[in-house]
Order: structure tokens, then sequence, then C-alpha cells
């Protein structure tokens, strides 16, 4: 009988596994998806500014870029204000992580040691593998 948990990662490793097979055609697929989106809620939102404000087509183009410009300078304003916290996190974190996995390898035996290194070199030779042949 499986576990739980084991059910668990055995799903995760295979959602990992199909995604990293099938990067391309999802990466790809999802952009072209977004592009469309994008492209219809544009579209829709200068029919709603030239209904709305009885403007001509061109006047409603560039009042949606001129939105679309400030959405954009809005959002990277934000970015600019959370980065430095999330930066500062991302230290704590590697600090927090660094010094466990070496109290880790402290403790570890010589044969544990082997075998982790040679699971994370079988692994990332695997990946590459996978990847890019």
């Amino acid at each position: 009988m499986i576990l739980k948990a084991h059910r668990k990662i055995i799903v995760q490793a295979a959602l990992i596994g199909i995604l990293i097979s099938t990067y391309d055609v999802l990466l790809h697929s999802l952009l072209t998806f977004a592009h469309i989106a994008f492209e219809w809620f544009e579209l829709g939102l200068e029919e709603l500014i030239e209904h709305v404000f009885h403007t001509t087509r061109h006047q409603s183009q560039i009042i949606v870029f001129y939105l679309l410009l400030s959405a954009v300078l809005f959002g990277l304003y934000r970015l600019w204000r959370v980065l430095p916290r999330f930066y500062n996190h991302l230290l704590a974190t590697k600090t927090h992580y660094v010094t466990h996995m070496s109290s880790y390898w402290r403790e570890s035996s010589s044969v544990q040691r082997a075998k982790l290194i040679t699971t994370c070199s079988a692994g990332v030779a695997g990946l590459c593998f996978w990847i890019f042949f």
C-alpha cells in the first residue's frame, strides 16, 4: 500500500517530469494565449472608450496606449519599492539553508557524503541529458 506522502511525491515528480519534457511547447502555448488575451482586452478597452467618449479609433488607441503605459510604470514602481525587502528575505533564507546544509554535511559520514554527491551528480547529468539531447 502506497502511503499518502509517497503518492504526493510521485504525483509531483510526474508533473515536474511532464513540465521539463514539454517546456518549449507549454511556454509557447502560454505566451500565445497571453498575447491573444491581451489583444482582446486592448480591443475591448478601445471599443469601450470609443463608445463612452465618442472618440475616433486613433484617439481611443492613443488613450489606451497611455493607460497601459501608466499601468506598466505603476507596476514597475511597486516592484522597485518591494524589491529591497524581497532581496533581504532571499539573503536570510540563503543564510539559513547554507548553515543547515553545512551542519548536515559536517554530521554526515563519508558513505553518506559519497551517496549525496553521487545522487546530485546523477540528477544534474540526467536533467542535462533530458533537456539538451
